[in-house]
């Protein structure tokens, strides 16, 4: 009874000082890290070689060097979910689901103030969908998020794509100003564009600006005969660049974008999606297409970005209505199936490779062990 009488006043006495003392600890030990952090951070070079190259490797990682990766599916295209799944998982990249939007459904107080009066539920949908995708990155913390739609492959070596991508991006020869240090100790690619076009159909750059370009070599660049012909496209872009014919199937050239077209994969910065919403939603300058309506936004110079050509993803067809969401009625067996798809404007197919992967013949391989 003693003790316990004793012990009342010494743990009201104890107990609030050693609380003090470990918040003082746990203080003491955060602002140690802290510094500690600082200081490492400082004693980087983030203009050395050494330091770049490691950068450009988290073009290795499951976002391939952006914050994240998102794609675009309409609810009811759990084929395409599937497959994007499936690619995505077999390359090592997460992807998170932005659900479309049937545009039908938009309220008429919400549809762009500059859109036309018969204006196709289809497009204001295509929009709305992509617009919540930039809306997605400012809810973030992040500085970057990939778009993707759910209609694309690309080469089985898009993450050395991207690596040699980003220490191009982090020595360029085109930016109109210097990167800032937070840049170079954390972007891989930068943070000086609105839109980085990586999934492009159409190409062209600036004909008062065609010398603004960087050019590289690249060994996953397709060859001639896997390039698309004709006003816009690879082939005529890559010589408006400079190339050779002879160098066409071996470069690969960043420039400013100017003429793009499909949105099948872009990534933005968050000062991109402020100037894709401000233009589009918050003024309501928007017309049509959203893919057309970002390429007149680059050529009237009211958004800032880089296209890559040849591009790194390229869309995938399997012929029939299943290559568009706006035909609902019809056959979905009257085309060629994801084992015959096909791409195009890149080098291989990851698509094929997944297949590869993923094909089993169980029993013979018994068989083959069997005989052995």
């Amino acid at each position: 009874m003693w003790m316990s009488s004793k012990l009342g006043p010494l743990r009201a006495t104890l107990l609030p000082a050693l609380l003090i003392t470990v918040i003082i600890v746990l203080t003491v030990s955060y602002h140690s890290l802290k510094f500690a952090s600082s200081t490492a951070d400082a004693a980087v070079d983030v203009r050395s070689a050494t330091h770049q190259a490691a950068l450009a490797k988290h073009a290795h990682n499951s976002s391939l060097g952006f914050g994240e990766i998102v794609y675009i599916s309409m609810p009811d295209r759990s084929d395409r979910q599937d497959a994007m799944n499936l690619l995505s998982s077999s390359a090592g990249i997460k992807i998170k689901l932005i659900p479309g939007v049937n545009g039908s459904e938009i309220s008429p107080k919400a549809i762009p103030d500059q859109a036309p009066s018969d204006i196709r539920a289809s497009v204001l949908g295509c929009w709305r969908a992509h617009a919540n995708a930039w809306l997605y990155l400012l809810d973030s913390d992040m500085d970057t998020v990939l778009i993707f739609e759910d209609d694309l492959d690309w080469n089985p070596n898009v993450k050395g794509t991207l690596e040699t991508l980003s220490m191009q991006m982090q020595n360029s020869k085109i930016r109109v100003d210097e990167p800032s240090d937070y840049e170079r100790r954390i972007a891989p690619y930068g943070l000086d564009w609105d839109v980085l076009y990586l999934g492009s159909w159409r190409h062209g750059g600036n004909p008062d600006f065609k010398d603004v370009v960087q050019i590289w070599d690249d060994p996953d660049v397709p060859d001639s005969s896997g390039l698309n012909k004709g006003r816009y496209s690879n082939q005529e872009a890559l010589h408006n660049f400079g190339l050779t014919d002879e160098e066409i199937g071996k470069k690969r050239v960043l420039a400013p974008a100017y003429w793009t077209m499909h949105t099948t994969g872009y990534a933005i910065t968050r000062r991109g999606a402020q100037r894709l919403l401000f233009q589009m939603s918050y003024i309501g300058d928007m017309h049509g297409d959203v893919d057309v309506e970002i390429t007149r936004l680059f050529r009237e110079g009211k958004l800032r970005g880089y296209s890559l050509t040849p591009p790194a993803f390229s869309q995938f067809k399997v012929g029939g209505t299943k290559d568009s969401d706006n035909i609902k009625l019809g056959k979905t067996t009257d085309g060629r199936g994801n084992l015959h798809g096909t791409n195009n404007n890149i080098k291989g197919s990851a698509r094929q490779t997944m297949v590869d992967s993923l094909n089993l013949d169980n029993w013979n391989e018994y068989k083959r062990l069997r005989e052995e």
